[in-house]
């Protein structure tokens, strides 16, 4: 039996769904959890649920007309907000969508993470809710079955073609530093995490010929625990990158206090200058194909600033 609560809203949603008199053509696919759906043959109405639905969707062409707010921040993710349009809806935060805006916006096509059960049933009342990923997901699986969820297989074809010639000039142009090591941090209000070998970001430097320092070789798509400013040592690395996912708030002002720091100022990357700052919901989240390509031109400023295109 599901809430009272979300009873209500689903009665609200289905007034407008009972509405319809002409259903549009669709089409049977699958998402990744294995089940079918009918969905619509064009998708009108598209709504997604995380980031990287929302970054996949926006790198097919396709503009959905709502989506919830980037990882800790109370907007878009930062990397996208230059290519969605102003008026995409905000459908409420990550794992917890605002219901009642969901209705109004008449979704006829929903993507989406992973979900509660509970709030999978509710979703799809809605209107179809697919599961486009698991967790530590390759992008590029996702990308491809998105594609067929919106019947977009030649544009995600064609933008992995892209992504692979530029995988291939960006490692050229970075011949000088193959093998050498790449620190990725993201900063927390408790102090800094480095993410693990097999995050998103990781992947897309391994692409490039990068290694992860000897001390960050954990398997894993998330990251470590928050390090004690006296474990400093374990962030360093031949480069160094730092990022938060908000722009401003406690994890900006934890960090920016570690680095007056003795230990801190003592890492061989800072010494060196072989550091930057980065856009940590970018480089420390669920990435998808715009940020994979966004991750390669930061790599290409930082390491080979001579050679850098300017950025999209």
């Amino acid at each position: 039996m599901l809430p009272t609560p979300y009873r209500r809203l689903l009665t609200l949603g289905l007034a407008w769904l009972l509405s319809l008199s002409v259903q549009a053509a669709t089409r049977q696919v699958q998402d990744v959890t294995g089940a079918q759906y009918q969905v619509p043959a064009q998708p009108q109405r598209l709504v997604t649920l995380s980031e990287i639905d929302l970054d996949i969707s926006l790198a097919l062409g396709m503009t959905p007309i709502g989506t919830v707010n980037g990882r800790a921040q109370n907007q878009l993710p930062r990397y996208l907000a230059k290519v969605a349009p102003h008026q995409l809806v905000s459908v409420g935060e990550l794992d917890n969508p605002n219901l009642e805006r969901l209705i109004e916006l008449q979704p006829d096509l929903i993507l989406t993470g992973p979900l509660k059960p509970e709030m999978h049933a509710v979703l799809n009342q809605i209107a179809p809710t697919l599961v486009t990923s698991q967790w530590g997901t390759p992008w590029q699986e996702v990308l491809q079955r998105v594609a067929v969820i919106l019947n977009r297989e030649a544009q995600a074809q064609a933008f992995l073609e892209r992504y692979q010639q530029r995988v291939a000039e960006v490692r050229q142009q970075l011949a000088a530093h193959q093998g050498q090591s790449l620190s990725i941090v993201r900063w927390n209000p408790k102090g800094p995490s480095y993410m693990y070998k097999d995050a998103f970001a990781s992947r897309v430097a391994q692409e490039l010929g990068l290694v992860r320092p000897a001390h960050q070789q954990e398997a894993g798509h998330t990251h470590s625990p928050a390090l004690s400013l006296e474990a400093l040592e374990r962030l360093d690395g031949d480069w160094l990158v730092i990022g938060t996912l908000s722009a401003t708030g406690e994890a900006v002002d934890a960090m920016q206090q570690a680095t007056t720091q003795p230990a801190f100022r003592q890492l061989g990357a800072i010494r060196n200058q072989h550091y930057s700052a980065v856009d940590g919901s970018l480089w420390t989240s669920v990435g998808g194909p715009l940020a994979a390509m966004q991750v390669i031109a930061d790599l290409q400023q930082l390491l080979a600033p001579s050679a850098a295109q300017p950025r999209q």
